[in-house]
């Protein structure tokens, strides 16, 4: 189903082609009544005239449902228009007697045009049945004719008409309020729609939130995984770093050595370096900068693997690791902070 505009247009040229089909129906009748009267009467020269004027309005129905298809809906229905006001004022000029019965018939052209939605051809169609249907009222009482022509069958006439003009009232009002159903149907169908969009945009919202949630716990694993802070002795954290230190891992480092450090209530820390492939000038000053984030909490920092390599880049950028405690292993490290530790407690 398309837009709501696209569906009440479509709806319009439904009525509108229905009101035709109605009106080709109810002419069709009439003509073949005229047709049997000219057998029946053999006043064939007569009765022509009123098959003109039924002729009039079956042409503009039929003009108007070949436009329906190919032109906008306020264009299609003037054929219709113009026969059904063309033709009233016709039947009633040349059946006087019927003319209260005709006049409300040009209510039908005013509506009809009002489906169009357009203003110029609403106002010229308004005006025009106005003063048709005045003038028309005007001068019916002098209308005097010595022989109605059509006869008895005047009434059979204007039955055809009244029956028309209920039926195109009675599509009118049906055709409307099912317009107006389906109307609220499609908005209740919209806002279906709306609903279960919103539900679907929660839910992925949703699925995202856990995505990231599942995200953010692997990094803190992989962090963890990077920068382990293990737990080797009582008070004694051992940091094994493996792979290139950059500021990132040293920010992570420092981070998790500081909480470690704070919650365990750690003396001395061993930072191994012997999986790091290359130390230089950064890499030394991110250790010292770690090395002095820790002793400001109270504790010792031992730094370990250093292999000759590095101990003569470091010799040649002529870096001072003033601030750690330099041993050959952690295994080492770890008797001398446990010998410190024996002999504070003796």
């Amino acid at each position: 189903m398309g837009t709501g505009l696209e569906f009440v247009a479509n709806a319009r040229r439904q009525l509108i082609r229905l009101i035709a089909l109605t009106i080709v129906v109810s002419s069709c009748a009439a003509l073949m009544l005229i047709a049997i009267l000219m057998v029946i009467t053999g006043n064939v020269v007569s009765l022509v005239s009123y098959a003109g004027v039924v002729a009039l309005g079956l042409a503009g129905s039929l003009i108007t449902l070949a436009l329906l298809s190919r032109r906008i809906l306020w264009q299609a229905i003037l054929p219709m228009v113009t026969g059904m006001i063309v033709g009233i004022i016709m039947s009633v000029l040349l059946v006087p007697e019927q003319t209260f019965v005709a006049l409300p018939f040009f209510s039908v052209p005013i509506v009809l045009v009002t489906l169009g939605r357009h203003r110029l051809s609403i106002l010229l169609t308004l005006v025009s049945s106005i003063i048709a249907g005045a003038g028309l009222t005007w001068f019916a009482p002098s209308f005097r004719v010595e022989q109605v022509i059509i006869g008895d069958a005047l009434p059979l006439f204007s039955s055809i008409g009244f029956v028309t003009l209920l039926v195109i009232i009675w599509l009118l009002s049906d055709r409307l309020l099912a317009i107006s159903d389906a109307a609220v149907t499609l908005a209740d169908n919209r806002a279906e729609e709306a609903e279960k969009a919103r539900q679907r945009a929660e839910d992925a919202q949703s699925t995202i939130a856990q995505q990231y949630a599942e995200q953010q716990r692997l990094l803190d694993l992989v962090s963890a995984l990077e920068t382990p802070v293990i737990a080797i002795a009582e008070g004694v954290l051992l940091a094994p770093i493996v792979g290139h230190l950059d500021s990132r891992r040293a920010g992570q480092l420092t981070q998790r050595l500081l909480d470690a450090v704070y919650t365990q209530r750690a003396h001395a820390v061993i930072i191994d370096i012997a999986g790091v492939p290359l130390v230089d000038t950064q890499v030394a000053q991110l250790l010292v900068r770690t090395a002095q984030s820790i002793r400001l909490l109270g504790s010792r920092v031992a730094l370990t693997g250093i292999s000759s390599e590095t101990a003569m880049t470091l010799s040649n950028l002529g870096m001072r690791l003033e601030e750690m405690q330099t041993m050959r292993n952690p295994q080492e490290a770890l008797r001398v902070v446990a010998a410190r530790a024996f002999d504070h407690s003796g």
